[in-house]
């Protein structure tokens, strides 16, 4: 599956800007049930994403729903945080460990990326493709393990995309992550909704990694490896 679409190319265009401008406080452990409050600091991610907070549907309870605006230009959905403990220097420690559940309620999708970008908007990042398959209506839960001390070789064999050409390498992003994102990549331009739970940012002794670095936990806990063309 390309990684290079449209909505990437213009992303630094698309994401909505947010509060925290060049580095910020290092990243602490942090999750999210959405068990209350509203959508306590995470935000569409471009222009034609909304997101509410949705205490009717979750996993178990409640959760955030992002629904793909329409309104021209259209471009793919996410999620984003632009709270301290998920921004800033995610060095000094040995890993990280990001998961979340993700449910695929309406649309066409092609993709689910976890995307880190540099320092502030007007930098693009790198990104991982966590989703081979996307039923509908039913959650699935994904885990990816990442060294912040990587080579940019090493990252790129455990999957991760520099979007930048080089010019920002793995550990300059781990340095200053600007704002995490769970990214929806569309086949189309038409409706979609999507949701997202149990977000967990927490940092990990000895990271485990398989040959990719990343593992899906897809349905009742059956684990699936990403394939990359």
């Amino acid at each position: 599956m390309s990684v290079s679409r449209k909505s990437l190319m213009a992303s630094a265009g698309t994401c909505v800007l947010c509060l925290f401008v060049g580095v910020a406080s290092a990243a602490t452990n942090y999750e999210e049930h959405w068990d209350a409050g509203d959508t306590n600091g995470w935000i569409g991610s471009t222009t034609s994403s909304t997101v509410v907070r949705d205490n009717a549907d979750g996993n178990p309870a409640s959760s955030i729903v992002v629904r793909r605006d329409l309104s021209p230009p259209v471009f793919d959905m996410g999620v984003t945080s632009e709270l301290a403990d998920v921004t800033g220097n995610y060095g000094g420690v040995p890993g990280w460990m990001l998961s979340f559940d993700a449910k695929y309620d309406i649309g066409n999708f092609a993709d689910t990326l976890v995307r880190f970008r540099y320092q502030d908007a007007t930098f693009n990042g790198w990104h991982l493709d966590v989703a081979d398959a996307f039923p509908a209506n039913s959650w699935q839960s994904y885990s990816v393990t990442f060294d912040p001390n990587w080579t940019d070789a090493q990252a790129t064999a455990n999957g991760w995309v520099d979007e930048t050409g080089g010019a920002v390498s793995w550990q300059q992003l781990m340095g200053d992550v600007y704002h995490p994102e769970i990214r929806f990549v569309m086949g189309d331009e038409l409706s979609a909704i999507a949701h997202v739970d149990n977000v967990v940012l927490k940092s990990v002794p000895e990271p485990t990694m398989s040959a990719l670095g990343l593992w899906g936990l897809l349905g009742a806990g059956m684990l699936v490896r990403r394939k990359y063309d």
